[in-house]
């Protein structure tokens, strides 16, 4: 079988090949009678799509953190620069449903039983340990480390326990520890999912445990079907993926999306008007929230199988404000601008007239999230021991009472 070729599936059926070309990227072409695109960037098409076409979706699949890219690398023999390597390495359990092989498949499955190797909690606390230089499995896994800068993993929850796998049996559960340098940042994004949970966003099941004394994160993937103990991917994609970017350009002041592009995506959903009011919530909560760093990997749709595409839920939401050294930029624009205490109602009001959408309506929404957000923040830290929560609840009241009061000086 040539080097220079992957067959891809979409959980069990193939979609296409992505091949080398001569200048060292990758193209790729669909198979006939596909079904189900992989992407909105990537519509059904008999045209083969060059590497400039399609890098932004397969790119988007791979981890960002050049420590995870080196130990890749290193563990493969391979250049940990080159995605279509990594891809061939590693590539068979992606986010979403796509898989990526050397050769053609006979036994692929809709359906997977829920299996894997359990963990004691001394083989997972070194397991979490090496994630940074060796995000891989233990054993024979061949998994991808998921996309993403933070260092984390894939793993699957048998009889509540973490478990690792060495086959192509999908995971079930994303994996996440403390990062280093940075308080609590675990009870972070626990507290930020459970306050978005209140407001009444999607958010996946998520818990803090413990493995002896070491912390981790631990998150439901909402790509994934369970029924009757067996599991079953969901395709999924961002929204750089959706808009063929790469992943090093997913700042809008890098070349990556604005809210207008998000806006064109959720307009492509099956349900558009509940998608958008969805990113409205959403968008409006991460400002009052301070998470400076909501970028367009951090947004996401979900393909199904009857075609339909929905707006998937909330992940990666910490309040990034509470950290001295992290830029007061925000990901996106508001209005023309970047810098989150610099931000009036009047560029909330151009935000409006760039989206399309009713100024009068995202009013009601920053009004009613100023008014409500507060006490549920205060609820969620109060729920559990933490010592960053009190830092969370006075940006929240800051940003709330700066805006409230801004909202009513109409300015």
């Amino acid at each position: 079988m040539s080097n220079d070729l992957l067959y891809v599936y979409l959980n069990n059926v193939k979609v296409g090949e992505l091949f080398k070309d001569d200048l060292g990227g990758f193209n790729f072409c669909y198979d006939e009678n596909v079904k189900n695109p992989l992407s909105l960037s990537l519509p059904i098409s008999k045209k083969e799509f060059l590497h400039k076409d399609c890098k932004g979706f397969f790119n988007g699949l791979l981890p960002e953190s050049e420590n995870v890219r080196i130990a890749i690398g290193k563990k493969y023999g391979i250049n940990p620069k080159n995605d279509f390597s990594i891809l061939k390495a590693i590539g068979y359990d992606c986010a979403g449903a796509v898989a990526f092989f050397d050769k053609e498949q006979k036994d692929l499955k809709e359906y997977y039983d829920i299996e894997g190797n359990i963990l004691s909690d001394d083989e997972l606390e070194k397991y979490i340990n090496n994630l940074p230089k060796k995000p891989l499995a233990l054993s024979k896994d061949k998994r991808l480390s998921l996309a993403g800068a933070q260092d984390k993993t894939a793993v699957v929850l048998i009889d509540n326990k973490i478990a690792l796998l060495d086959n192509t049996t999908p995971t079930t559960h994303i994996l996440k520890p403390a990062i280093k340098d940075y308080k609590e940042t675990v009870e972070n994004e626990y507290i930020c999912l459970n306050v978005a949970k209140k407001l009444g966003l999607k958010v996946p099941n998520i818990e803090i445990r413990y493995a002896n004394k070491t912390k981790y994160f631990l998150i439901e993937r909402y790509d994934r079907e369970i029924k009757d103990n067996k599991i079953k991917r969901i395709h999924q994609e961002d929204f750089s993926q959706a808009l063929n970017i790469p992943s090093a350009y997913k700042y809008q002041a890098e070349g990556g999306a604005s809210f207008v592009d998000c806006f064109e995506i959720l307009k492509q959903t099956s349900k558009p008007t509940v998608s958008i009011k969805q990113f409205i919530e959403l968008m409006i909560f991460n400002y009052l929230i301070g998470n400076n760093d909501a970028h367009a990997k951090n947004f996401s749709i979900l393909h199904y199988d009857n075609g339909e595409i929905v707006f998937a839920p909330c992940y990666d939401i910490l309040c990034s404000m509470v950290y001295d050294g992290l830029t007061s930029k925000m990901a996106m624009k508001i209005g023309g601008h970047y810098e989150h205490n610099k931000i009036l109602i009047r560029h909330f009001e151009k935000l409006a007239s760039d989206l399309n959408i009713s100024f009068t309506q995202l009013k009601k929404v920053i009004k009613n999230q100023c008014e409500i957000l507060p006490d549920i923040t205060k609820e969620v830290i109060e729920s559990f021991d933490n010592t960053i929560g009190k830092e969370i609840l006075d940006v929240v009241i800051n940003n709330s009472e700066r805006l409230e009061k801004k909202l009513k000086e109409n300015v």
